[in-house]
């Protein structure tokens, strides 16, 4: 058998949907901390950013303002 385990080596949860023992849902947790840290972000919408005066047109050409083209 290449690649994979054997059936009788297969966690009893992938097989029967029991978990035994910690059964954590990590992929669950981890979105549900990142959609927390987003929550508590500050952020109130695009009102609240400075103004750009610089980008109020398109016709400058780049690197006008330095940097790299």
């Amino acid at each position: 058998m290449e690649g994979g385990f054997p059936m009788t080596d297969m966690p009893k949860r992938d097989i029967t949907g029991k978990c035994e023992g910690e059964c954590r849902d990590r992929v669950k947790e981890g979105e549900e901390e990142r959609q927390a840290e987003m929550n508590a972000d500050s952020f109130e919408g695009p009102e609240s950013f400075p103004r750009a005066h610089w980008a109020k047109s398109r016709n400058v050409p780049p690197g006008a303002f330095g940097g790299h083209v």
